[in-house]
């Protein structure tokens, strides 16, 4: 009886194990990652479902066949290395990870990169040896999106590199680097070299920038952030082309860290050249802008006196006077002023104390009016000024005119040598009509004017009411 009992217990472990031995493979074949044991010679004496997707081979076929024959000779070289380095005796190391290629299942079937992590079991029996067991999982998705991503970095408008501590390049990412910088030959160069070759002006602000950044190398990101705005410093950067024209760049340094220290540095070049060029051709606009500026005061503006000319005087009076016809204007003076005796100042005195004269008259015409009047050096000694008045509450043109006439007169002018000279001058008012041009408001201020050197100088001569 108990031999009976002993023999059914035993039919029963038998059971559960062969169910083990099942559970294990089903969740063999039900993982993703490939996996084989192969035996002393390299031998597959195990495998699981993607292993034999892989190899294009049933469960069966997969057995005994040479492991290594999957790779090219190369890749296979590095294998077995790995695997006589595990089965070493004296190696204390019982895995290893590498990266090799498996040959696809088909000569149409482009090699896929593997990552494999390898293991050294033990001896499973004499006959099979030291055994080892391999885990790979395909990188052909992950090395896609490396590629699609680098094909992103290689087509956006800017160069992206990385340089180590002391500036050499290490790694491209951006083709347009070669652009940029107009050199084939990047990785293994001093990034301070080529940027001093084409900007050795600037060189002691990019060498201060690469020493900054060789500082920080090994320390904390901290340590980067209080002196990054320091490398700001390099600002816009001339790349002289040979296949194209000229290019401007402004570079970036960002740190990459590894354990929160600075280890490396990705470099952005940043193609400028664009918002250069235009902003050169703004600042020349503007410079011919101004230099136009500075020519039309030149013509409109008498140097001498700072009074208007008789260019700018003819559109200017002539939108005053159509303003009063209109009945904008409350009332609109024009009036003309000669200095007395101008003449012999100039023979007595000479010629620069006659422009002494006019530009003291010029400057006390300036202080007596607004710059809603229109103040004009004539000609010679001759002033027009044009007085336009909005209301009952300002000071008409005969005040004005008469302001000015009292000021001249009580004012000494300085004409050198330690002199001073007293000059008047005389003056004639005329109003703006509904039926007058300014060539009519000039005749009539030229007759007042007349009138008032007849009457003895000196004096200021008004248009009465009527127009007599």
């Amino acid at each position: 009886m108990n031999n009976h009992n002993e023999l059914i217990a035993s039919h029963r472990v038998l059971s559960m194990l062969e169910s083990a031995c099942e559970y294990n493979e089903q969740i063999l074949d039900n993982i993703p990652s490939v996996f084989v044991m192969l035996n002393q010679d390299n031998k597959v004496i195990r495998a699981n479902q993607a292993f034999c997707d892989l190899v294009g081979c049933t469960m069966e076929g997969a057995l005994h066949l040479d492991f290594t024959s999957y790779f090219t000779t190369e890749n296979a070289d590095i294998l077995l290395h790995h695997l006589q380095h595990l089965r070493d005796k004296s190696t204390k190391e019982s895995s290893v990870r590498i990266k090799l290629e498996v040959a696809g299942n088909g000569s149409d079937q482009a090699a896929k990169p593997f990552f494999w992590r390898v293991f050294r079991l033990g001896h499973v029996s004499d006959a099979e040896g030291q055994v080892i067991s391999l885990v790979g999982d395909d990188l052909s998705v992950l090395y896609q999106s490396e590629l699609k991503l680098m094909s992103i970095f290689s087509s956006i408008p800017l160069g992206l590199m990385v340089v180590d501590s002391a500036g050499i390049v290490t790694e491209v990412l951006s083709e347009y680097c070669h652009v940029l910088l107009n050199k084939h030959q990047l990785v293994g160069t001093r990034l301070q070299d080529t940027l001093n070759r084409h900007n050795p002006e600037l060189h002691n602000e990019i060498k201060q920038a690469f020493d900054i950044l060789e500082d920080c190398a090994g320390k904390f990101m901290p340590h980067f952030t209080a002196r990054e705005a320091s490398l700001g410093r390099i600002g816009q950067l001339k790349i002289e082309g040979a296949a194209y024209s000229d290019k401007w760049i402004k570079p970036r340094f960002q740190p990459i860290a590894k354990n929160n220290t600075v280890d490396r540095y990705m470099v952005i070049l940043e193609d400028i050249t664009a918002s250069y060029l235009a902003q050169r051709q703004i600042e020349k606009a503007d410079m011919l802008g101004k230099q136009a500026q500075a020519l039309y005061d030149c013509a409109i503006r008498d140097p001498l006196s700072g009074l208007y000319t008789r260019l700018f005087m003819n559109d200017s009076v002539s939108r005053l006077i159509a303003s009063a016809k209109r009945g904008s204007l409350h009332e609109l003076a024009i009036v003309m002023f000669d200095l007395d005796s101008f003449k012999s100042v100039n023979d007595t005195y000479g010629h620069d104390a006659g422009d002494r004269v006019i530009r003291e008259f010029g400057h006390i015409i300036r202080c007596c009016t607004r710059d809603t009047d229109v103040c004009v050096r004539f000609g010679g000694e001759e002033f027009v000024l044009a007085l336009p008045c909005n209301n009952t509450n300002e000071q008409g043109g005969a005040i004005v005119a008469e302001r000015i006439r009292a000021k001249l007169a009580a004012t000494p002018i300085d004409i050198g040598g330690g002199r001073t000279l007293n000059v008047t001058t005389s003056c004639g008012v005329a109003y703006c009509h509904k039926s007058d041009t300014l060539e009519t408001l000039l005749q009539r201020s030229d007759k007042y004017l007349y009138v008032a050197k007849h009457n003895g100088k000196n004096q200021v001569c008004i248009e009465s009411a009527e127009g007599e």
